[in-house]
């Protein structure tokens, strides 16, 4: 699960550094590009939240703990 974590933070960064470089491309003005990377990162997120709330399994004894990371 942490792999999937930092996958989606990659994908997250991805996605709002595209965003940022089509900004200043477009001299402050928002495409509907944008607006699709926008949602985009607006899903990744929603997916890393998703994960986090999610109760960590222990690999060693395939059970869920509140502590296991």
């Amino acid at each position: 699960m942490a792999q999937d974590n930092m996958v989606l933070f990659a994908r997250k960064i991805h996605f709002e550094s595209r965003w940022n470089e089509l900004y200043l491309k477009n001299g402050g003005m928002v495409t509907p590009e944008m607006s699709a990377l926008g949602d985009q990162i607006k899903k990744v997120i929603r997916q890393i939240l998703k994960n986090q709330e999610q109760p960590k399994k222990n690999p060693q004894d395939l059970e869920y703990h509140n502590y296991a990371s």
